[in-house]
């Protein structure tokens, strides 16, 4: 009972901040359609034509659209098929804690040494994660009713439970792989690397699958997948039984995947390890000259994790753009009003305005998450003992600060140019023509965002390290979703003025010096406040 308490409150931050959230995310959603949806059969007809052919364009990111005229089918397209990558994310942060977390933190050997067992340390995090985000999703749910029944349109109970059932078996085989992937590397970092790519990789190959790609009988493999195919809350909609046990049953074979990978390895080594091979001693330093040079050492040891990141942004990047000429001579052949308007709001003009507002929207959201597992390894450092060694060497606190922001802004800076690169080649192979400066532009343009993000979040790990990576995922979330909702139903720009991502502008058609410069401003007060807190507190606490 001890270890499922302790379970249970490791992870409270993140089933408060990701409740806060996706509660809010659905009543915004429910009480935006019954504002603009309408509320007579012929409006809400008008609405769902123009919103169809919107969505049949949107289903690299969500499900296929149906039954747009009413609440539940809304919901289902904009709303749940949006929540369920909250839920991917968060479960990837934890199961990677839950994996290989606590281990550097010295807590497992701590808790093995009680006397507990290695299968009811696994039993007790599994149980403990399912029990919050059963809680988590129940919540959304809730006020995502209530948003419904504001709008006079209140969801059936039975149809909305099953919709959260569906939505839980996935973020369970998400924590429960992220769970085995932890068994094979040594730091929780390198799973959270591993694992994201591997996730994201799976919800692209559902999206080819929903963009009318061929991908055959493996699209089977994405829980993205399994999880679109359960729709109870349409009209002769139900939940996909073999599809959500599949999910279920994967759960719990990857965690028994884990288990066995924990009783067999050593803590803190890893799964597979070759055989140890004869060295001599050196009494030499390290050859590479990059680990004696600030900054770029620190990019050094993250060059594995770096490029993994950069090539999985370049193949998404390939993807969406392969697809941009359909979708917006699609859009340009339709006379639907909205359509139009949300066109002019999203300042969309040519194919070039369309990469520049898809892709680009996409990759400062993705920055920002890349940006958000930096801020994990900081908080994970002071936690685990690395940065008083650090400090100890010595190296002063504001170095550690400074470094540490350059080297995420440098990092940052690798995965965009490879993405861009893959952006531009595949525009031209495709007969894209983009404008050459001022898609360079646009693409440096996305490093004052990173730069804002990391000042903040270091100033939050110097605060409270524990709650950082939530406040921070939660910024970016927030900010992403205000920034997609805004033009699509023509919220007040104070909404969309919340997102840190308005100050990036729309680079591909106009200049925004200003918001440019507010976004280095951010980072740098972010900055500063990180070298005052961190001159302040005392390390690990």
């Amino acid at each position: 009972m001890t270890l499922l308490r302790l379970a249970l409150q490791s992870h409270r931050t993140g089933l408060l901040m990701t409740a806060l959230v996706v509660a809010a995310g659905g009543l915004l959603n429910a009480v935006g359609f019954a504002q603009i949806a309408g509320d007579t059969p012929t409006a809400r007809a008008v609405f769902a034509q123009q919103m169809e052919l919107l969505a049949r364009q949107l289903t690299y990111l969500l499900p296929a659209p149906s039954q747009l005229d009413t609440m539940a089918g809304y919901l289902t397209w904009r709303w749940f098929g949006s929540a369920v990558l909250i839920y991917a994310f968060w479960a990837l942060l934890a199961g990677t804690g839950a994996g290989r977390g606590d281990e550097e933190r010295g807590l497992v050997e701590l808790w093995l040494s009680t006397g507990a067992s290695r299968l009811s340390l696994i039993a007790a995090r599994v149980a403990g994660f399912a029990a919050v985000a059963a809680l988590s999703i129940a919540v959304m749910l809730a006020v995502t009713d209530i948003g419904a029944a504001i709008g006079q349109e209140p969801l059936l109970l039975g149809p909305l439970a099953l919709e959260g059932l569906a939505m839980w078996t996935l973020t369970l085989f998400v924590f429960a792989f992220a769970l085995v992937v932890a068994q094979l590397v040594t730091t929780r970092r390198g799973a959270t690397g591993i694992a994201g790519i591997v996730v994201l990789v799976l919800f692209m190959l559902n999206s080819a699958a929903r963009s009318g790609v061929g991908v055959g009988a493996i699209r089977w493999l994405s829980p993205f997948y399994l999880f679109d195919r359960s729709t109870p809350l349409l009209r002769g909609g139900s939940l996909d039984v073999a599809a959500t046990a599949a999910l279920a049953v994967g759960s719990v074979v990857l965690v028994g995947l884990a288990v066995a990978a924990f009783i067999r390895r050593d803590i803190g080594a890893p799964l597979l390890r070759g055989a140890p091979a004869k060295a001599r001693v050196e009494w030499r330093p390290a050859g590479d000259p990059l680990l004696r040079t600030p900054v770029l050492a620190i990019v050094d040891q993250q060059r594995i994790w770096i490029v993994a990141w950069a090539l999985g942004l370049a193949v998404l990047a390939g993807f969406l753009t392969s697809i941009t000429k359909t979708m917006v001579d699609a859009f340009g052949s339709s006379d639907i009003p909205m359509l139009r308007a949300y066109f002019e709001r999203a300042g969309i003009n040519a194919y070039a305005d369309f990469v520049g507002v898809i892709w680009f929207s996409t990759l400062l959201l993705l920055i920002s998450l890349f940006v958000a597992a930096q801020v994990s390894g900081w908080a994970a450092d002071d936690a685990e003992g690395r940065l008083e060694m650090i400090l100890s060497a010595p190296v002063s606190r504001a170095r550690v600060v400074v470094e540490r922001v350059t080297a995420v802004v440098l990092a940052s800076a690798v995965v965009v140019a490879v993405s861009s690169v893959a952006v531009y080649l595949t525009a031209t192979s495709t007969g894209i023509s983009l404008p050459g400066g001022r898609f360079v532009f646009a693409s440096a343009a996305v490093l004052p965002v990173a730069y804002a993000f990391s000042g903040i979040g270091h100033a939050l790990v110097g605060w409270r390290p524990r709650v950082a990576v939530a406040v921070l995922g939660t910024l970016a979330v927030v900010g992403y979703f205000a920034q997609q909702l805004g033009p699509l139903f023509q919220w007040p720009d104070w909404v969309n003025n919340i997102s840190l991502y308005a100050l990036y502008g729309t680079p591909m058609s106009k200049d925004d010096w200003s918001g440019i410069a507010t976004l280095i401003a951010i980072g740098t007060a972010g900055t500063i406040v990180a070298l005052v807190v961190m001159r302040r507190r005392d390390v690990g606490r």
